[in-house]
């Protein structure tokens, strides 16, 4: 019988053999929401969607995103996701199909709580 110390099982980092790691379980999770939002390209992005998504917005994000502008919002994860749903383009569907269970379960645990999984980048941005 093999006896592993408490330090070889609690380090840091450690990766049972046959578990994905972190890194690739984020890798696969950040490749398959940029090709998410890539899906925008299909269609015009309207000042119509702006400000229906801008009324769905609590008033001090509101304020933010509209001083931002159209423009800038157009590379707004959060924008292009309601746009995307908004013509029925479900993120969550698509996230399913892409991913392992693991990196699923790890993109709802950490996207679901009203956070999408890029925030700074988008399909728009870089197919532009």
């Amino acid at each position: 019988m093999l006896a592993l110390s408490w330090q070889a099982v609690a380090r840091p980092g450690r990766q049972w053999r046959g578990q994905p790691a972190m890194s690739d379980l984020l890798a696969a999770i950040t490749t398959a929401a940029q090709a998410y939002y890539a899906q925008t390209s299909d269609f015009p992005l309207t000042a119509t969607d702006f400000l229906d998504w801008l009324d769905s917005l609590p008033a001090a994000r509101r304020a933010d995103v509209l001083a931002r502008g159209f423009t800038t919002s157009q590379a707004e994860p959060g924008f292009l996701r309601w746009c995307l749903e908004l013509r029925g383009y479900s993120m969550r569907e698509f996230m399913a199909e892409r991913l392992s269970v693991k990196a699923y379960e790890l993109w709802l645990a950490r996207c679901q709580r009203g956070n999408d999984w890029l925030t700074h980048t988008s399909g728009r941005l870089a197919s532009e």
